[in-house]
């Protein structure tokens, strides 16, 4: 199996190789969505991709990682993720092992916030119906981009299994 440099270095590339596809069809794409609105939805992407390459890679299950070191001292936010699920399990899963992520992250946070709001008075409002604001194209926008490295870290680890 690649190791977690490698990942990072084939996500890298291939960000690289959609930027360079993006910029030969960049007329065409301008025409389609408008300057604005393919610049917005680009850098969405490409931001989301980085979190995903270098902060949310799938190997996150493991209890040792290049993503968890990324975290810095975060990174202990991680442990439990890693107990909970088993190597090249369902967090090896393309889109559902990203959304297992995301989904722990989002308890996570809403655990520190909501402890925070109840000993500190905080006054964060939580509640789904917050995010019925939430722009639904930029959201799918960022989740391809959060799922686009993991798939190709999957592909990857089967197309060079040991």
């Amino acid at each position: 199996m690649p190791s977690g440099k490698t990942h990072i270095r084939i996500d890298v590339f291939f960000l690289i190789l959609m930027g360079a596809v993006a910029v030969y069809f960049q007329e065409d794409l301008v025409q389609r969505f408008g300057r604005d609105r393919l610049v917005e939805y680009g850098a969405v992407f490409a931001v989301s991709y980085l979190f995903g390459t270098f902060l949310l890679s799938p190997d996150l299950d493991l209890k040792d990682n290049v993503s968890a070191k990324n975290w810095g001292l975060l990174r202990l936010f991680w442990r439990p993720y890693a107990a909970l699920f088993r190597h090249r399990g369902l967090s090896h899963a393309p889109i559902v092992g990203t959304l297992t992520r995301i989904l722990y992250m989002a308890v996570v946070i809403y655990v520190v916030v909501a402890a925070g709001n109840a000993l500190f008075d905080m006054k964060i409002r939580m509640s789904f119906h917050d995010l019925r604001a939430a722009n639904c194209n930029l959201a799918l926008t960022a989740l391809a981009g959060v799922c686009a490295p993991d798939l190709l870290h999957v592909l990857t680890d089967r197309a060079f299994k040991r």
